[in-house]
């Protein structure tokens, strides 16, 4: 009885592992594409409506399409309080760490679009929206690709694995 309990509590973990690895690959294409659809608001509102980057944060905060993005309600309490807008921006993204998970290396490129809106002239900020742009759809296609590959492969070998082990323990 032990035996069999012991068997099916291994076959159950190992099949968790690997839906949880399945949802981390979904997980990390929806804050790309979260992370691009901000690029593009904010693209929008300098380039038709001249907003101050403030006045931008605001309306991303309002918004409720970016719950991945808890980055951006601690920045603009950050610089409510007083704190410089690319500053705030680093620190926020910085203590994310579930954001700094999933990107891993882009968090870098997320922090510099902080630093680069609201910097320059308008058409140099549209150029620097333009330039992470093409940076996060890059990296969205190759997560995408990924995922498309392993979204099937991983809970298949976690209910195989745990499959096994458990006719090991027989």
């Amino acid at each position: 009885m032990l035996k069999t309990a012991a068997m099916l509590l291994i076959s159950a973990g190992f099949s968790f592992g690997g839906f949880s690895l399945a949802s981390y690959y979904a997980k990390r294409i929806s804050v790309i594409r979260e992370i691009l659809l901000m690029i593009s608001v904010i693209e929008t509102q300098l380039n038709y409506a001249c907003l101050p980057v403030s006045d931008i944060l605001n309306l991303l905060c309002e918004s409720e399409r970016y719950e991945n993005l808890g980055f951006l309600k601690k920045c603009r309490s950050e610089t409510e309080n007083g704190e410089p807008f690319p500053s705030a921006w680093k620190k926020s993204v910085q203590s994310e760490k579930e954001l700094c998970r999933l990107l891993s290396d882009f968090t870098v490129h997320l922090e510099r679009l902080g630093a680069d809106i609201g910097s320059t002239d308008v058409s140099g900020q549209l150029r620097c929206c333009e330039y992470y742009r093409r940076i996060f759809e890059s990296e969205l296609a190759l997560r995408e690709e990924t995922g498309k590959k392993y979204s099937k492969l991983f809970p298949a070998l976690g209910l195989t694995l745990g499959i096994s082990a458990a006719i090991l323990m027989i």
